[in-house]
């Protein structure tokens, strides 16, 4: 299968993901949280996967609850992408002193793994979905200013940006106009794969605990339907469709990255010749 058929069917899946997101309560009109049926009620007419331990309908909790797991994943890559592209393309391009600064914290920050530095901020601070999204953006980050520096101070250098400053162009004109159309390949591809990482980063924090419990995602369902008993009695129609869906999102971010990667990497495309 070619790279461009791989990343229209991962844009086709990632497209029905957020359409189910913005349609939600056309899809689901009775709400994650409205009790519809008795508990435990296997799959049926009116409630397609069954209902959880209070009779709320499963359907509903995933279709509202792709929602909260989109709305966390993307806005964090997209924080942690801003951040690690503003900061690489500046230090990158000026050095110094700041860019030694910067590089040196990334070094004491770097080896600290990130899901555990998450869940101790979270159990200490208790923040909701909002303020978890821009701790993981802001953690991510770290990572990716390493990476665009490198790739500025490679632009920095071409005869392009040296004709452009001796020219008399300001700084603020040769790195948004000369070096960050120059980087914008490796930015869609931070994003994506930002956006796939924390994504379960996401789900994962959600499955044990450390938001509020309230807030219906995929992380929440499978921790629900694991301490209530979902596993243990085999109810698949609990268990099974967020994490379906979990798969199916990052297969999906996992195939358009990859479909990237020939655009990013020159040597996948001399390996192919």
């Amino acid at each position: 299968m070619s790279r461009r058929v791989i990343l229209w069917v991962g844009i086709v899946v990632l497209f029905i993901y957020i359409v189910i997101a913005i349609t939600a309560p056309l899809i689901a009109p009775q709400g994650p949280n409205a009790i519809t049926g008795k508990p435990l009620q296997p799959p049926d007419n009116n409630h397609l996967f069954g209902t959880n331990q209070v009779g709320q309908d499963i359907f509903s909790q995933l279709v509202f609850g792709t929602r909260i797991t989109l709305l966390y994943g993307f806005f964090a890559a997209f924080l942690a992408v801003v951040i690690s592209t503003s900061v690489g393309i500046v230090i990158g391009y000026y050095g110094g002193i700041i860019d030694e600064i910067v590089c040196r914290v990334i070094d004491v920050v770097m080896p600290i793994p990130m899901f555990v530095l998450l869940i101790v901020l979270t159990t200490f601070f208790s923040p909701g979905v909002v303020q978890v999204s821009l701790l993981m953006g802001l953690l991510s980050s770290i990572q990716g200013i390493r990476v665009m520096r490198s790739q500025v101070l490679a632009v920095a250098r071409t005869n392009f940006v040296e004709g452009a400053r001796a020219i008399g162009a300001s700084d603020f004109r040769i790195m948004s106009r000369h070096i960050l159309p120059n980087v914008s390949s490796l930015v869609m591809v931070k994003f994506v794969s930002s956006s796939q990482q924390l994504l379960l980063m996401g789900v994962g924090l959600s499955f044990i605990g450390m938001w509020d419990t309230t807030t219906v995602d995929w992380g929440t369902m499978i921790q629900n339907a694991y301490s209530q008993g979902g596993m243990a009695l085999g109810l698949w129609w609990w268990i099974l469709p967020p994490g379906i869906a979990v798969i199916g999102i990052s297969v999906a971010l996992g195939m358009i990255g990859y479909s990237f990667e020939e655009k990013f990497n020159p040597r996948v495309a001399v390996n192919r010749l």
